[in-house]
Parts: C-alpha cells; structure tokens; sequence
C-alpha cells in the first residue's frame, strides 16, 4: 500500500464505508441484501445517446461497479473499457486528482497490473526507460451490489496516442521523435526486466499532464467543462436496481485543455495482459493491427511480439495513423496479407500454410473444400514497396501514407533514417528483430532534421 495515496479516502468516493477497510484489503463479502439488488433483464435498457458510454446492461452481478458523481469526491469520468470504468477522483487528504479504474467483478479474480506492477515498482529505478511507466499508487478491493471489484489508483494522465490520432492531431517531427525515444525506452526497460506488456499500441501510450494538480474543481470544469448525465431508462418502465446506476456519464475530453497542460513525455499504461518472459500466454489480446506474424502463425508471446507491436506504434507516432490498415475486421488471412504486401513472401515454414472459413491458418496438409488456397506464394507475390519506401521520394520527400493524401513533408534524410528504424525491428522472423535496447540511441530520434513550418495557430506540441 502507498503512502502518500491512503486507502480511506478513497473508500469513501466509491461508496465503501472506510471501517470496512480491513475487510475490503483482504477479501470481499457480498453485504448487500437480495431486494436490494434485484436485477432485471439486460434487453430491458435503453442504452443513452451519450457517446462513449459502457453498456448499461453490463452493470449486473459480475459487472461494472455502479458509481455516481459527487459521491464523495468522484468529480469526473475518464472513460470505460470492456472490463472497468475509470474515474477522476478528488483525494481528500493529499488533496490531489487520481484516476480510480474500478474493475467488473468478474474481472477482479486475476489482475495483470497488479502482480506486474508491484514487481517493477523499485527495480532498476535508474534505468531511463522506467519513469515513462504508469505505475500503480495504490490498489483495493470493495463491495458493491454487482458483488467484489479491484481498484486501481494511479496518477492522472493525458490523451492516448490514439485519441489524437482519431482528432486528426499529429505530433511535430521535433516532438514524435522526442516521445518515441521514450516510447523505445520504457519497452527496453521492462524487457530487461524480463516483462512483456503484450498490448503496446499508440491506445496505450499516454501523454502526460503538468499542473492538474494545482487545477480547483471549479477550475477543472472550467476547462474541460461539467460532466454530463443521462438518466438510464428501462423499457418496461421498471425502476432501475441497485446494480445500475441511476445516470451515466459522458467521460471528459482532454483535447479540449490547452496544449500548456501537456508535457512532452509519455507513459506505458494498461498492463492489464502483460506477463513475465519466462511465463507466456498461450495467446495474445492484442489488436490484429499490431499483432506479430508468429502470434498468428505459431500462437507464439514474448519479447519479438513487443517488438513488432513497438516498430507499428513507431510508425503511429511519425505518421499519426496506423501502419497496417484492415477492412475486414482483423483475421489471420487479412492481417498475413497485408503483411505481405509489406514485406514479401513468407518464410518457407509459414508458406505452407492455409486457412480455413473463418481465416484461420492450419497446414495445407489438412485442406478441405471450405478452406482458402492463399494467392500469395513466393512464385506468385508481388511485393509492394514498404510505406517507409513510398515515402522517400525524389519530388522533395513528399510522404505518402497508405490508402490517404500526405499529411506533411519529411526530408529524405528522416524518411531514410526512420526507414532504417522500422526495418530493424518488422521482419518476419522474430530471431532477427533489434532489440529495443539496441534502438535507444538510433540516429533517428536525434536527428536534426528540418521539420514542416506547424499551421498557423496549431497547438505547442502539434503540426495542426
């Protein structure tokens, strides 16, 4: 437990009476009384027009935690996810904002950020890799009507690389580069501590804030404005249980402060899959735009997943969208081809494969009628160039990103050393990939290169 983040306090924005304290550290009752808690069924409820919002159906036994604002100190919501929702609290005794992400109890038995966090926490400390980290402040359990959830506390950070990216926001070359370099270090850093994140794409790289603290409420709503309710509705006009809340709530927008309140550094956060090298999953929870050719090949996890995961989020910084682009929703055949396209013909052990109805890979050996003959084997490829390799151009290094109009211009000098950077790390055969360690200092990230003049009136750390 963090000192300087007690407990109490918190068990108070969340409904927890503070005596309950030992109780709640050590394990979980369900204290609530059955007439209480009568639930009704999930097809029920209106889901409100406030966008984005979790599913209010997913507030039952075994789901989200039901939480309103002002109940002593919750002042905000930061947003939700398919296993918890996420809050800005108010503490009230270090008198400082704290994000508490409140776990669906279904999701509390086994949690990766904790057993991996609390490993980190202290280690190698003077590694330059491990202050881009978002470490834990604290951690507990508590009860609600939807029986036990896991909270987690941590420090306030800024938007995601990816809610910038969806704004159309990106980075001056001056600053991408900056943060990549973090980016390249945090990663090196938890390798070294043998530590896979297992889900490193631009939605988990944060940036983060400077002065939230010094913000007042009045002065918080001031800038990102007063939250927004909408009471939840059921259908048949049955009141709401006590396992739903009353409202939801429409989670605040950070792209509305002012670029003042962004610092130039950013952190890893959500390692809710990560693991420990010597101990990896049978299968990775990874986005396919991000997910390693032998993760979909040979069900394979470790550090070359990070790595391939790391070089497409590279990308993402530099070019403000994603290197590997899907129609399709996302399977192994899609994915694998769109690789190729990339990268060339398959390493001969994967070029024998095939893949069934749902696109799934299994050896050829093994065909059937409904399965598909891939069209790409090595007599019959034809490599598209890499979009590293579109970009360097002989009319002025123009940059053209896949499927889209180009965004700015780099000079050939940064589109080649970025090119080198990225061809260090997605190739096919994860023995052959750099390390991040071996990255760090990569011309790339300190190279002076001459950066597009920003648009006029765009934001300190943006391009527009």
């Amino acid at each position: 437990m963090a000192d300087d983040v007690p407990a109490e306090s918190l068990y108070r924005e969340i409904g927890q009476d503070p005596s309950d304290a030992a109780v709640s550290h050590r394990s979980c009752h369900n204290g609530f009384e059955d007439e209480h808690n009568q639930q009704i069924s999930q097809y029920d409820y209106y889901q409100p027009s406030l966008e984005p919002i979790e599913v209010v159906a997913e507030h039952q036994r075994g789901g989200y935690h039901p939480v309103s604002l002002g109940n002593h100190r919750i002042v905000h919501k930061l947003g939700h996810g398919g296993q918890s929702t996420v809050w800005l609290a108010r503490d009230s005794q270090t008198v400082r904002y704290v994000a508490l992400k409140i776990l669906c109890a279904n999701a509390s038995n086994e949690v990766g950020d904790i057993k991996i966090l609390e490993y980190l926490k202290g280690k190698e400390v003077s590694h330059p890799g491990y202050q881009h980290i978002a470490f834990l402040l604290d951690h507990f359990r508590c009860d609600g009507p939807n029986e036990c959830h896991i909270c987690l506390v941590s420090e306030v950070l800024g938007p995601s690389i990816s809610s910038l990216m969806a704004h159309c926001k990106q980075f001056r070359g001056s600053v991408s580069r900056v943060i990549a370099r973090q980016f390249v270090q945090a990663v090196a850093y938890l390798h070294a501590a043998g530590v896979c994140h297992g889900d490193l794409t631009a939605a988990n790289l944060a940036l983060e804030l400077e002065g939230f603290d010094s913000l007042s409420e009045d002065q918080l709503y001031l800038h990102l404005g007063k939250p927004r309710i909408e009471n939840i509705r059921t259908e048949s006009g049955k009141e709401v249980p006590a396992t739903a809340p009353k409202y939801v709530v429409q989670p605040l927008s950070f792209l509305s402060i002012g670029t003042d309140w962004l610092r130039k550094s950013i952190r890893i956060i959500d390692f809710g899959i990560a693991f420990f090298r010597n101990d990896p999953p049978s299968d990775l929870g990874t986005p396919p735009s991000f997910t390693a050719p032998e993760a979909w090949l040979e069900m394979a996890a470790g550090e070359s997943t990070d790595l391939w995961a790391m070089g497409c989020t590279l990308y993402s910084l530099r070019a403000a969208q994603t290197l590997i682009q899907l129609t399709w929703g996302g399977t192994p055949l899609e994915v694998v081809g769109e690789m190729i396209s990339l990268l060339g013909p398959l390493p001969d052990r994967w070029d024998r494969l095939c893949f069934d109805e749902y696109g799934m890979p299994k050896e050829r050996t093994n065909m059937t009628g409904d399965d598909t003959f891939p069209s790409w084997t090595k007599d019959t490829v034809e490599r598209k160039k890499l979009p590293m390799e579109l970009e360097i151009e002989a009319n002025g290094g123009r940059v053209i990103f896949p499927h889209q109009k180009p965004k700015q211009k780099i000079s050939l000098e940064e589109a080649s050393d970025l090119a080198d950077l990225l061809g260090k790390v997605l190739k096919w055969e994860p023995t052959e990939r750099a390390s991040a360690q071996a990255l760090t200092d990569h011309p790339w990230f300190n190279g002076n290169y001459p950066d597009v003049q920003p648009a006029k009136n765009a934001p300190g750390l943006f391009q527009s």
